[in-house]
């Protein structure tokens, strides 16, 4: 985390300058100590980052084009002669329980068209779709076993 504040220091600066440097060294270091005393940071935790850093790409992407093959059945709906869409509200319990994966997925339906997260609560999510399809990829969707792929590395 250190390495990564100061060379987000020197970028945001847009020069390389002794006091830049300094400053940046000062900076990281103190942001790395207050995280540490008042928000629970531990230096393994860039550790097990680092370890996820592939899986959270994979995610990325994959979230990139699910939003995209989302955006064209979403047009399709809108676009069509006749309106097909048909609103409902679906609830179901995945089996994950990490609070990172639990709200990654949240965001990652709430992000895709057609779909918004309502609730997320202990006992599962109720999520808002524009057809009962759409409702039924979200209970089978990718995101569910990516995000399981996530929690396993804790």
């Amino acid at each position: 985390m250190p390495l990564i504040l100061f060379l987000l220091w020197i970028l945001l600066n847009g020069r390389v300058t002794a006091d830049v440097i300094a400053s940046g060294i000062a900076v990281a270091f103190l942001a790395c100590l207050f995280c540490r005393k008042y928000m629970g940071y531990h230096w393994q935790k860039d550790r097990i980052m680092m370890k996820k850093a592939g899986k959270l790409a994979r995610y990325t992407l994959t979230l990139v084009w699910e939003m995209i093959l989302a955006n064209i059945q979403v047009i399709k709906l809108v676009l069509s002669p006749r309106i097909n869409i048909r609103p409902c509200i679906i609830h179901f319990q995945p089996p994950i329980k990490s609070t990172f994966a639990r709200v990654l997925l949240a965001n990652s339906i709430t992000l895709t068209p057609g779909t918004i997260t309502g609730i997320l609560t202990d006992k599962g999510y109720s999520v808002h779709a524009l057809t009962p399809e759409i409702a039924k990829s979200v209970e089978d969707s990718i995101f569910i076993r990516l995000a399981r792929e996530l929690e396993d590395e804790d």
